[in-house]
């Protein structure tokens, strides 16, 4: 019942898409881990649509289920995952599913046509290899050229992510490349094989700020320039602000509102959505103290059918434990909301709702 809410709460953004326009596609995505304590529903009904040549951006604190819906979408689910339930199709691939085909049936969809950037630059690459031969590595798995052409499609996608001097830095090692280097080494081994969906899960987290501004200037440029579908997954609605044309914010597994990013921005209808931007510094007025949300986020095990952010809600009331939390339209097309009182309480943005709070989405 519920996938299927979701399914028609966002079928206005697919139903006039041609299959060739929509990059992925997820409908009702959910995953379960068993664990000594309980069964954990990762992702829970989770249904999103990323179309072509678009930056859709997925929010929410740690253990939301960002990763574990973004290692779905490559079919790699956690391996201690007991079921599964959903789809993720490519339609502008011709893939139909990936959730339960076998991983060798998986590998001309990988890297041809989605890549994915992990979490943690530091751990992804092996330190005792050097740079030009892990990216080589990347190239053979979609390319047969020759050991020259192979160096020069080494160089170029080194300098395509602005590492300088690509020529001289081949022979070095990880540990001599900063973290911000190593980063775009990542980034580099992701656009070997010319992907066209482009996964980025957290890319800027173990980076300072002035080099999550330079990966983001990075990821958002190589977007344009070769019309890449891209998937930013953050915990910082900052950072999606900046980039996104659209935003999922997730809370315990769920997909709880999704929208355009200037909708969210400026009047967003779920209340954990507001309370993000409440936290904010670059959001809230000057003088006006921040604001932090009590409690902390359920254990995903044995949830009910109610809201799940009810604990924490400053709105709540007894019907939202009660009914079942489903994704509802709301607001402007493709704005939907997983709360039964959207209608009924206003969730201004923090600068009053009139306009959105001062993000550049050109970054400098």
């Amino acid at each position: 019942m519920a996938d299927t809410i979701a399914q028609e709460a966002t079928i206005e953004m697919t139903s006039a898409t041609p299959a060739s326009d929509v990059a992925l596609d997820i409908r009702g995505l959910s995953v379960h881990i068993p664990t000594g304590n309980g069964t954990v529903t990762a992702a829970d009904d989770v249904t999103l649509t990323v179309r072509q040549n678009e930056v859709l951006g997925i929010v929410g604190e740690t253990g939301s289920g960002k990763t574990v819906t973004c290692r779905a979408m490559l079919g790699l689910l956690p391996t201690k995952a007991s079921t599964h339930e959903g789809a993720v199709s490519y339609p502008a691939a011709g893939v139909a599913e990936v959730l339960g085909v076998p991983q060798r049936d998986l590998r001309s969809l990988w890297g041809d046509y989605v890549a994915m950037i992990p979490q943690n630059p530091m751990t992804s690459l092996n330190p005792i290899r050097k740079i030009g031969p892990q990216i080589a590595e990347a190239v053979d798995a979609h390319e047969s050229l020759s050991r020259t052409a192979r160096r020069a499609r080494v160089i170029e996608l080194m300098t395509m992510v602005g590492i300088p001097a690509p020529e001289n830095r081949l022979n070095d090692f990880p540990h001599q490349f900063s973290g911000g280097m190593l980063q775009r080494t990542l980034i580099a081994i992701a656009l070997a094989g010319r992907p066209k969906l482009l996964i980025a899960d957290e890319p800027t987290t173990a980076l300072d700020v002035i080099i999550q501004d330079q990966i983001l200037n990075l990821l958002l440029r190589l977007q344009r320039d070769t019309g890449l579908s891209l998937v930013l997954v953050s915990h910082d609605l900052s950072v999606v602000a900046q980039v996104c044309d659209r935003v999922a914010v997730m809370y315990a597994g769920q997909v709880v509102e999704l929208a355009d990013v200037d909708d969210v921005l400026r009047a967003p209808k779920h209340p954990y959505t507001a309370a993000l931007l409440n936290s904010l510094p670059s959001a809230v007025p000057r003088g006006r103290p921040l604001t932090t949300i009590p409690g902390a986020p359920p254990q995903l095990v044995a949830l009910g059918s109610g809201c799940r952010f009810a604990e924490r809600c400053a709105f709540a009331e007894p019907e939202c434990v009660a009914q079942v939390s489903e994704l509802l339209a709301a607001g402007n097309a493709g704005h939907s909301v997983r709360c039964i009182r959207h209608d009924e309480i206003q969730l201004a943005a923090p600068t009053g709702g009139s306009t959105p709070p001062t993000f550049e989405r050109e970054l400098s």
